[in-house]
């Protein structure tokens, strides 16, 4: 679970010194809204925001720029190089992709919704580089991917971004859900051949073919219970502390780390910046860990009746002759 709580840490020291060293953070795939993984650091954080579809931008588009110290959203398909592409837009449309869908995973696992194609927009792609410097931008210290198959190639054609950045939250698939798809370990081959560590894996996503329902809860079909099979998830990347220059970019990975509740690995970065980081962190560490440990029991408890009542499809009669 993904703790986030706007500017929780604004009011701690940590949250000073951040405010005095802000954070160019890009969301590429930002459909319903920027990353709400850094919202405890968003007094902190200018956002930019870059979604392809033109009826998604146009909900952006009408926007505040609460609660990010700024915001701005650009309409624009980030690809591996300029030119003119498609955006096939199936039912549900976070499930847009540059590539082509397999809709044979949609039937192995009867989820037509994520692959029958509803519309095609052609769209005007360009380069991560390409963008920012458009848009004026450079040195950005984090960036979320979710493009549905063309993280690789978006990463592979913006080494300048790459090279400023201190934090990565990218999707990756462990199955080929579109044709010619890399996969989780081709994703990770890359960032950790430029100086970056797998730090999680956040969302894990499973699914099972006869349902939908997942461990550990069971319902009343014909395989009432059964673990799915690991489809895809978002990898959180961490630039190695070994590759930080000076106390400015430790501050803001340290920043980025703390947003996602990684204050151990924040100590690490901060001890070499002449302040003292124990007692920085430790306020700041107190201060989240409170109101973590609050949301993850009001979690449980909400789930604990769902829990309790899928214990009813298990209970019934074994169909005959397979009793023991």
């Amino acid at each position: 679970m993904i703790f986030r709580q706007t500017d929780l840490l604004k009011n701690t020291e940590f949250g000073r010194l951040l405010r005095d060293c802000p954070l160019l953070c890009i969301d590429i795939g930002a459909r319903g809204g920027f990353e709400s993984d850094l919202l405890p650091i968003a007094f902190a954080v200018d956002a930019v925001g870059v979604e392809p579809d033109p009826e998604a931008f146009g909900a952006l588009a009408t926007s505040g720029s609460a609660p990010w110290r700024s915001l701005r959203y650009l309409r624009s398909a980030i690809a591996g190089s300029r030119g003119q592409r498609v955006l096939s837009v199936p039912r549900y449309g976070g499930s847009a992709s540059l590539l082509e869908h397999d809709i044979s995973f949609g039937s192995v696992f009867k989820k037509p919704q994520f692959f029958e194609v509803e519309r095609r927009e052609p769209v005007e792609t360009e380069t991560l580089d390409q963008a920012l410097q458009g848009a004026g931008l450079s040195g950005p210290s984090y960036l979320k991917l979710d493009v549905e198959g063309a993280e690789l190639e978006i990463l592979e054609a913006a080494p300048q971004a790459v090279a400023s950045l201190l934090a990565v939250k990218v999707e990756v698939s462990f199955l080929p859900f579109r044709k010619g798809q890399p996969l989780a370990a081709d994703i990770d081959a890359f960032f950790r051949a430029r100086g970056f560590q797998l730090m999680d894996l956040l969302t894990p996503v499973h699914w099972r073919s006869e349902s939908d329902v997942v461990h550990p809860h069971a319902d009343c079909g014909r395989v009432p219970y059964s673990r799915g099979q690991l489809a895809q998830g978002d990898y959180l990347y961490f630039r190695s502390p070994e590759a930080l220059e000076g106390d400015e970019q430790r501050l803001k990975a340290a920043g980025l780390a703390a947003a996602y509740g990684f204050f151990d690995h924040a100590l690490r970065l901060l001890g070499p910046c002449g302040i003292d980081a124990e007692t920085v962190i430790g306020e700041a560490s107190r201060v989240f860990g409170r109101h973590a440990w609050l949301e993850a029991a009001k979690t449980h408890l909400r789930r604990l009746w769902t829990f309790a009542r899928s214990l009813r499809n298990l209970s019934g009669a074994m169909p005959s002759g397979r009793r023991q």
